[in-house]
C-alpha cells in the first residue's frame, strides 16, 4: 500500500484528503505542525508528500530544503497543495526541490487524486 504524508496547517484540509486518499487504497498520515514535518517524514518514509507552502514557522520552501539535502528523502515526489497563486509563477523553482505539480487552493479532489494516481500508482 503506497503511503501518503498530507503536510496541512488547516486540520479540515488535512483531514478531507485523508479520508478522500484513505477511501482510495492509500495508507495516509498527517503533519499539520511545520516543526514536526521532517520528523514525520522520517518516520513514516511516504511514498508521496501533499505540502502545503504556508506554514506557520517553517514554510513549504524551507520544507523543501530539508527534504532534498538528505539522499534518503529527496527522491520523494511533492505535490505542492496551496492557496499561494504566485507559486505556479515560480513553478521552476519548485520543480528544483522535487514538485512534480503545483495544485491552487481551492482544488478540484477528482483533478488531485488523478495527479496523485498518475504519480505514484
Amino acid at each position: 500500500m503506497k503511503k501518503i504524508l498530507v503536510a496541512d496547517d488547516d486540520q479540515t484540509i488535512a483531514d478531507l484528503l485523508q479520508q478522500a486518499l484513505d477511501a482510495e487504497g492509500y495508507e495516509t498520515y498527517q503533519a499539520t505542525q511545520a516543526l514536526r514535518f521532517y520528523d514525520v517524514v522520517m518516520e513514516r518514509r511516504p511514498d508521496l508528500i501533499l505540502l502545503d507552502l504556508l506554514m506557520p514557522y517553517l514554510e513549504g520552501e524551507d520544507e523543501l530544503h530539508l527534504l532534498q539535502m538528505n539522499p534518503a528523502t529527496q527522491h520523494i515526489p511533492v505535490i505542492v497543495v496551496t492557496a499561494l497563486q504566485e507559486a505556479k509563477q515560480e513553478e521552476e523553482k519548485y520543480r528544483r526541490l522535487g514538485v512534480v505539480e503545483i495544485v491552487t487552493k481551492p482544488f478540484d479532489l477528482d483533478k488531485l487524486v488523478g495527479i496523485i494516481k498518475r504519480t505514484i500508482g
